[in-house]
């Protein structure tokens, strides 16, 4: 019988594996890349030379840096998805409403990315204070974030292992679930309630709230959450009730705009 699974194109893997480790670096020589990736100068430098000539990286006095090439096609990725423009509308109103910080943020290949982001009025003259993770174009993990978890208890728990098993449960803070059976009890708790919490889980020092967004199909899109410093940002009695009647009706408001358009093509 032939095999029809697709199989991964080791030139591809390398170009990606050097784009990656340019990132990490930020900014690399081919000497640093050669030593990074152990590959070979000769093979570094015609990988470089393909991703600079199409615009994905940039050469700057011997050092090589990822290009805005990447921006436009973040761009576009982010702007393809219908509910992009409502959930930005929710995120701005509540970053106003709240004075913390707002945010929405979708899943892809079992991580979350935050592709909007707005810091509220309370302390707007020291970034700092905020979130380092939940910036724009920000990739994350699912089970330390409120985001993420909120996302999770959309899902099966039969995909919520396969995440697990893809990704694992890495640590960020002394807070964060590393555990599978206390990750599906949160989950669970996350379905009770409607909302999923950050306990300096994500990072220390930074509390939040999440609430899943779903189409009337029931199909999960993204996740609002809104946080702040975990000095201000108080996760029980009246304030937390409060935090998640403002969630939820921005939530109820994105669902209800979405629920107007037709739904993309996604195959």
């Amino acid at each position: 019988m032939t095999d029809n699974r697709a199989r991964p194109v080791k030139t591809t893997e390398t170009s990606i594996d050097i784009v990656r480790e340019i990132q990490r670096q930020n900014g690399s020589t081919v000497t640093e890349l050669a030593t990074a990736l152990d590959l070979a100068k000769s093979t570094v430098h015609n990988h470089l030379a393909t991703l600079v000539d199409a615009g994905y990286l940039v050469e700057e006095e011997g050092r090589y840096h990822v290009g805005l090439q990447f921006l436009e096609l973040g761009e576009h990725a982010r702007n393809r998805r219908d509910i992009y423009t409502p959930a930005r509308i929710q995120v701005y109103r509540l970053a106003e409403s709240t004075n913390e910080e707002a945010n929405f943020a979708v899943s892809e290949n079992g991580s979350m990315y935050s592709i909007e982001y707005v810091m509220g009025d309370s302390n707007p003259s020291n970034p700092a204070v905020g979130s380092t993770f939940l910036q724009a174009g920000s990739r994350f993990n699912m089970h330390n974030s409120a985001s993420g978890k909120a996302i999770l208890s959309e899902l099966s728990t039969e995909r919520l292992h396969e995440i697990v098993d893809r990704h694992g449960l890495p640590a960020t803070t002394e807070n964060t679930i590393t555990d599978r059976e206390t990750l599906i009890e949160a989950i669970e708790t996350v379905r009770e309630q409607g909302y999923a919490t950050n306990d300096e889980e994500l990072e220390t020092g930074y509390r939040s709230i999440g609430a899943p967004v779903t189409r009337s199909d029931g199909t999960v899109v993204g996740s609002l959450s809104i946080g702040g410093p975990a000095y201000r940002f108080d996760l029980a009695g009246s304030s937390i009730d409060r935090s998640v009647d403002i969630l939820q009706n921005a939530v109820d408001d994105v669902e209800a705009e979405i629920a107007q358009q037709t739904p993309p093509d996604e195959t």
